[in-house]
Formats: structure tokens, C-alpha cells, sequence
């Protein structure tokens, strides 16, 4: 289940097909008029007078991070050639102006050549946590900054995979040196206990109230494991089948099950508490088995989705018509198609396309949250902002965001456009 990585920065990601419903080309003509009268009268509307927006300066190659009460960019530096860059921050705006607001630094620090920057979290006590990784060696680290000013409190080796308020998880990722799962006090980046990492895949069982419940592990050797995130001890072991091939499996956590795709066929449901089987079944080409609203969601290789039983592993449907999965709900879905990027919502129990939603591209955003937003371009004038959610409702057209060309990111009551002169806009979601 894909929650459009940012950079996201969380890390270094159907029986009969639901095919679109035919309807009349006069119906559809006029649909689509309709439909371009209604977003030009937008677009060419006039902004409020005054709006919390702003603009902050990058260039080509520069990105973009959105993290609370601040803003940071990652730009390389001005007439360097050897790749070196600098994080700053800027504060978030907090007033309405006539027109955008340029933003000012707060402070800002060197980057390395040859790193990239993952990630920027806010975490308790003014803290900021910026994850990095290596172009030249793939070695993964996470850094504390002061988020006031910039200092740096400690660093480790490492991609944070969930900050806790007192701790934090992190795993390397390294093709060269052997890799380690390790939890750390957040204060101080003390370990509290690690464990070597020959990993297929790692993820987690959280609590309603955003506590960590249990790691899960599948190795390259074709083990799943599920690990105690306070003491770093194995609860459950489950050996790898006789027929395992190494490098072939892969875990996901589904509620109370661990769903294991084994050989990139058949797939496994195993109870989180004791490893026990419940099914087995084969899904041809399977990358993954999540969690899909009340069912299971196969996403296949050859593209495509695979919806099961989680009580059986029986096949509701499937189909080849869906790109991505972009956000669940109860009882339907929010879908990608292939063709144009046209998003469409889905009923989750049978696979029949409910509404036509027509081209958008989704706004990249940072976790889980009900509704999703969208943007359309409007030439010469930026993009159209538009919210979705998975009840089959069109698509509410909220905002227009002047000179926006693209390559949005969303939080906190926050987007963020690249605008068409290479800078980044920020704009308040209306109220």
C-alpha cells in the first residue's frame, strides 16, 4: 500500500477487472464542458486579498521539507562544483499578506557531497531529526539538530523507521557492512539494545494509541521473526520452509496478521502472537500484502492489484487497470489508473468502479490521513488544489495556487508547490 513517498521520506515504495463504465459521447461531451467551465471559473478568480502564503528561494537540484513550525530546503551551494550543499530553515509564515511573503533564513548547515536527505521530523524538546544517506556508498545516518539553531546533538548510523516520544527505531541500509536494527534513547541517542539485520523487509505493529506493539522481521534466509521493541528480544520464530529461495521473502504486518510472500507467489497469513498459520495461498507475481481497509491488498508485479479474504485468503477480485492505491476506506478506495494519471474510486468488495474523478496528480504527504489532495495545472495562471476521499464524492475544488507548476507536498495545514521559476511556494490551506 503505497503512501506516496516523498522522499516521504519514511525511506530508501483485483475478480473482474473494473473497467470503465461506458457512457454516452454526448453525455461525456457535455460532462467534460462542464467540467472546464467550472475549473477555469476558478482558476481566474482573484486570490483573497490577504492569505497566509509565501515564497522560498531554491534552484534546480534544491528539495523541500515540511516539518511543524518550519521549512527546510536542501539547495546545493552557489558555484561549487564538487557537489557540496547546506540545509536551512526557514520559519513557517503565520500572517496574511497581499502578496507572498519571502522567506527568510533561520540558520543553516553543510551537507556532505554525495548525501542525500531523506527526511526532517520534528521530535520532542525542539529537537529535529534529519536522515541522510550516502549516493557513493548507500550508508544510511540520522542526525539530531537543534531545531533553534541548527547545532547538532549527536549522530548515528541509521534511518529512523518510527520515533517514539522517548525513543526511536532506526535500521542501516548498507551493501558493504553488515546491517543493524537498533533502538535508541531519543534524548541522547543511547542504545537501548540492537540486533544484527539480514532483512528482507521490516514492519510494525503499532497501538491505537501510536505505541510500538512489535517489530517484524523476515530475513534473507527466509526466517520471520518477531522481535519485542522494548527489550529487542525474539518473541516468535518461524524457520524458513524447505523449499525457501534466499532473498525471496518478504513480511508485512495486516492488523493481526503477518502476511508472507514467499518465491513471489505464494503468499502466507500467520498470526502476529505465535507465528501460527491461518492460509496459504498463491497470488502469481506478488510484491506485497497489506492491509486494505476490512481486506488485503496484493500488489503485483506485472501491475495490478489482487483483493483477498483475510479470514481465508480467497480472491475477491482483481484487476490490471490500477496503477497505485493512493487511500482506503471502509468500504471503497481511491485508485491510480495508468492512462493519464486519472484517479478513480473503486468499491472495495467488488472491484466496480464507482466514480470517475477524471486526470489529477496526487500531492505528496508525510503520513496517513483520511483525505487526499490533488492538483491540476491551468496554463498561465498555476494549479488548481483539490481534496478527495474515498466515499465516491467528486472532487472539491478548494484552492488555486498562482504560479505553481508542480511537484506538491502537503502537512500540517501546509502545501508546497515548486513554482515555474524553480522556487518553492507555501501556501495555508483555507480554513
Amino acid at each position: 500500500m503505497t503512501l506516496i513517498d516523498l522522499g516521504e521520506l519514511t525511506e530508501l515504495t483485483d475478480p473482474p477487472a473494473p473497467h470503465r463504465r461506458p457512457t454516452p459521447a454526448g453525455r461525456r461531451v457535455a460532462v467534460v464542458v462542464m467540467a472546464l467551465v467550472a475549473l477555469l471559473t476558478l482558476a481566474g478568480a482573484a486570490p483573497p486579498a490577504g492569505r497566509v502564503h509565501a515564497i522560498v528561494p531554491a534552484f534546480l537540484g534544491s528539495d523541500l521539507f515540511l516539518a511543524g513550525d518550519q521549512i527546510f530546503t536542501v539547495v546545493p551551494l552557489p558555484g561549487v562544483t564538487d557537489g557540496s550543499q547546506e540545509l536551512i530553515a526557514y520559519p513557517r509564515p503565520d500572517r496574511a499578506t497581499a502578496t507572498p511573503q519571502r522567506l527568510v533564513p533561520q540558520w543553516r548547515t553543510p551537507v556532505p557531497p554525495q548525501t542525500r536527505v531523506y527526511r526532517a521530523q520534528p521530535v520532542p524538546d525542539g529537537g529535529l531529526l534529519i536522515a541522510t544517506a550516502r549516493r557513493d556508498t548507500g550508508a544510511s545516518e540520522t542526525v539530531r539538530l537543534d531545531a533553534r539553531t541548527g547545532e547538532e546533538r549527536w549522530r548515528v548510523p541509521g534511518i529512523a523507521i518510527v520515533e517514539m516520544p522517548d525513543r526511536a527505531l532506526l535500521r542501516t541500509y548498507s551493501d558493504s557492512t553488515p546491517n543493524v536494527l537498533r533502538m535508541i534513547d531519543l534524548a541522547t541517542a543511547r542504545e537501548l539494545w540492537s540486533m544484527p539485520l539480514s532483512a528482507a523487509n521490516v514492519d510494525l505493529r503499532q497501538r491505537d494509541d501510536g505505541g510500538l506493539d512489535a517489530i517484524v522481521v523476515a530475513t534473507l534466509a527466509g526466517e520471520v521473526q518477531v522481535i519485542d521493541p522494548m527489550s529487542g528480544t525474539v518473541r516468535h520464530r518461524l524457520p524458513p520452509p524447505v523449499d525457501h529461495q534466499s532473498g525471496y521473502q518478504q513480511a508485512w504486518v495486516a492488523g493481526d496478521l503477518v502476511t508472507v510472500v514467499r518465491n513471489s507467489s505464494a503468499v502466507v497469513a500467520l498470526t502476529v502472537d505465535g507465528l501460527v498459520q491461518r492460509w496459504q495461498t498463491t497470488v502469481p507475481t506478488a510484491t506485497y500484502v497489506t492491509a486494505c481497509g476490512p481486506l488485503l491488498c496484493a500488489g503485483l508485479a506485472s501491475g495490478g492489484v489482487q483483493v483477498l479474504d483475510p479470514a481465508t485468503g480467497a480472491q475477491r477480485w482483481r484487476s490490471e487497470e490500477i496503477l497505485d492505491i493512493a487511500l482506503v476506506g471502509d468500504r471503497n478506495v481511491l485508485a491510480v489508473a495508468p492512462n493519464n494519471n486519472e484517479i478513480v474510486t473503486i468499491v472495495l468488495d467488488s472491484g466496480a468502479v464507482l466514480t470517475e474523478h477524471g486526470s489529477w496528480n496526487m500531492v505528496a504527504r508525510y503520513e496517513y490521513t483520511p483525505q487526499v489532495f490533488v492538483v491540476r495545472a491551468v496554463p498561465e495562471v498555476g494549479v488548481v488544489l483539490a481534496r478527495l476521499d474515498p466515499t465516491g464524492a467528486p472532487a472539491r475544488r478548494i484552492d488555486v495556487l498562482p504560479d505553481a507548476g508542480g511537484d506538491c507536498q502537503s502537512r500540517d495545514d501546509l502545501v508546497a508547490c515548486r513554482l515555474v521559476d524553480g522556487d518553492f511556494g507555501i501556501w495555508q490551506l483555507p480554513g
